[in-house]
């Protein structure tokens, strides 16, 4: 089992996450996705040449709303997993102290810094998305 940092929980910030459960859902977000982009690029290649009547009906549908907001979420679970492995692996006293000691004692602290910066980034471009995607 790993543990895994939510900034947003109750449990002193960890959460008991197995890695099974990690490893799905980055694969099953990564199919998501793809379905996704096969959906959008069907409907492109179906219209050529697009016209802006033909574009606006297909972004105004419920199901191209739901789907871009899934899709989008999907893609933020899965890059957030990405992102959360590379600090778990990279960001340690181990791996920064090869470079510096100075930078091995701050680890932890940049390792917080970093999972903090991506999870509001990503909060922030899924408020936007839902933005331009509903209203």
């Amino acid at each position: 089992m790993y543990l895994v940092y939510f900034s947003y929980s109750n449990c002193n910030g960890y959460l008991l996450v197995k890695g099974s459960t990690i490893w799905y859902l980055q694969r099953c977000s990564s199919i998501f996705i793809f379905i996704y982009i096969i959906y959008v690029v069907v409907f492109i290649i179906s219209s050529l040449p697009i016209a802006f009547n033909e574009w606006f009906l297909f972004k105004s549908s419920l199901l191209f709303k739901l789907s871009t907001t899934t899709a989008f979420l999907s893609i933020l679970v899965h890059a957030y997993i990405g992102l959360w492995t590379i600090g778990t692996d990279y960001l340690t006293p181990r791996t920064l102290g090869f470079l510096n000691f100075t930078l091995s004692k701050i680890a932890d602290t940049s390792r917080l810094l970093y999972n903090i910066l991506f999870t509001v980034l990503g909060l922030l471009l899924y408020f936007y998305l839902l933005l331009l995607v509903w209203i």
